[in-house]
């Protein structure tokens, strides 16, 4: 059983996910399975998912028709709810990448205060 269910909803970002994906599997804090969601993303998508999926056992894909940003999530949540057991729920856009240490200060922060709910900053980063 995972400690954290990483949920990644997926449509058109061919271009960002490799990085995307990449920087959740290079996180200090490995205790967390990653389900990646494939909306219906008419690209590559899909198969990108699938090979991250044969490489790594924590990565589980689910393929569906497009149904938006937000069932997207709640299919993850659906899956983790079902199937992982894990203790916590975090989510990370397909656009989006997130630094390695990530995961391990937001456990730890959880675990020193006691709380249930932890929000991470974000930065701004545009390529004019």
């Amino acid at each position: 059983m995972a400690a954290i269910s990483v949920i990644v909803p997926i449509y058109k970002v061919e271009a960002f996910l490799h990085r995307c994906v990449d920087s959740i599997l290079a996180q200090t804090f490995a205790d967390f399975d990653l389900v990646l969601v494939d909306d219906g993303s008419p690209d590559s998508c899909g198969d990108i998912c699938e090979e991250y999926a044969r490489k790594d056992g924590r990565i589980h894909v689910i393929h569906q028709k497009n149904g938006g940003l937000s069932a997207a999530r709640n299919t993850g949540i659906d899956w983790a709810q079902a199937n992982s057991g894990s203790q916590w729920l975090a989510f990370v856009d397909s656009d989006d990448w997130i630094e390695p240490d990530m995961y391990e200060k937001m456990m730890a922060l959880m675990e020193k205060y006691g709380v249930r709910l932890v929000c991470a900053g974000r930065w701004d980063v545009s390529s004019e």
